[in-house]
């Protein structure tokens, strides 16, 4: 018997119920903060235009994705998703 996929959805729910979830969530906060404050505005324009280089260049690509390929990212992120799963359960609920 094959074993249903875990939903983003659910994966966020054991997050939410971990005991360790909000402590987590703030900690990287603050460090996605702290990282921010430390970009130069050179970096952070640099960064800018590749977003925008790869929004354009993913508008003229995404229609000559094989199938192999979106098989493919399709699996790993199956595999992630069981990973992070497996991660999160083991944490600590908030009613422990």
């Amino acid at each position: 018997m094959m074993q249903e996929e875990p939903s983003w959805q659910e994966l966020k729910e054991i997050w939410g119920n971990s005991a360790k979830g909000a402590k987590i969530n703030v900690q990287i906060s603050k460090l996605i903060n702290e990282l921010k404050g430390k970009i130069s505005p050179f970096e952070k324009k640099s960064i800018q235009s590749d977003l925008n280089i790869l929004k354009a260049s993913w508008a003229k690509e995404k229609n000559k994705v094989s199938q192999f390929e979106k098989d493919s990212v399709k699996k790993d992120l199956k595999i992630m998703k069981s990973f992070f799963k497996r991660f999160l359960s083991k944490l600590p609920t908030k009613k422990d």
